[in-house]
């Protein structure tokens, strides 16, 4: 078994649930300009993308596949005496099956070391950094629902702990992905009729969801297009590969 793939007994989750610049809730057809791998001063490892909209606007955001170290390193999580999948894993195999017709541990297999713009919050600018390119997801163009999320944004305190600081900011985030046909990566498993982006796109698009603690809450939103202009250890780049 790869080191990437998931344990047998771990739970199917469905990440299709209906329910630069910033991108508004909706469906999307984009390209992956940039895939790539990273690890968190947590030790956590995260497939981070780059895509690229028909109006050439940017969306990035890094989708984390492992646990960090006091959490074992792990593709998975236990819940109520089950194993699920991360998150972050269910949506990068989605796009690894959207994108190249297999699944996440398979397109890890495939990966070449190259530089690749990080951002930097020494030099607060990005900078070539070496980190292994996702080969299979290159290029490829896939569909893609977005959602448009208001969260707290977090500042170290005295303690050297992440709290709210009262601000707020604005980012996207990426649900799930299909093919440039507009079949979802589990239509395409079961080879289904493509309904899931028409269904969620009545449900979602031009929403904003507002996951920020409103008690908080002091000055309007700052906006980010990006989850790597956070200033947390989950976006803190490293050199471990």
């Amino acid at each position: 078994m790869s080191d990437w793939d998931l344990p047998k007994n771990v739970e199917k989750v469905s990440t299709e649930s209906v329910g630069g610049y910033l991108w508004e809730s909706g469906v999307y057809k984009a390209t992956v300009k940039m895939a790539y791998l990273d690890q968190a001063k947590s030790g956590a490892i995260s497939v981070n993308v780059v895509l690229e909209n028909s109006d050439g606007k940017e969306l990035k955001e890094a989708f984390y596949i492992k646990s960090g170290n006091a959490k074992g390193n792990k593709t998975y999580y236990e819940k109520a005496g089950k194993s699920y999948p991360l998150p972050g894993y269910s949506t990068a195999n989605s796009l690894c099956v959207a994108a190249a017709d297999t699944h996440l541990s398979a397109c890890l297999d495939k990966t070449e070391k190259k530089m690749v713009l990080i951002y930097d919050y020494d030099e607060r600018k990005e900078i070539p950094k070496e980190r292994p390119v996702i080969i299979p997801l290159l290029n490829s163009t896939i569909t893609v629902a977005v959602h448009q999320i208001i969260q707290n944004k977090n500042v170290k305190n005295d303690a050297g702990e992440y709290v709210p600081s009262g601000e707020t900011r604005s980012i996207n985030e990426c649900k799930f992905f299909g093919n440039a046909e507009g079949k979802s990566a589990e239509e395409m498993h079961n080879n289904s009729d493509a309904l899931v982006f028409d269904k969620w796109a009545k449900k979602n698009v031009g929403i904003v969801i507002d996951k920020s603690s409103k008690s908080l809450v002091k000055n309007t939103p700052s906006t980010s297009a990006s989850i790597f202009n956070q200033s947390d250890d989950s976006a803190q780049q490293v050199n471990l590969f």
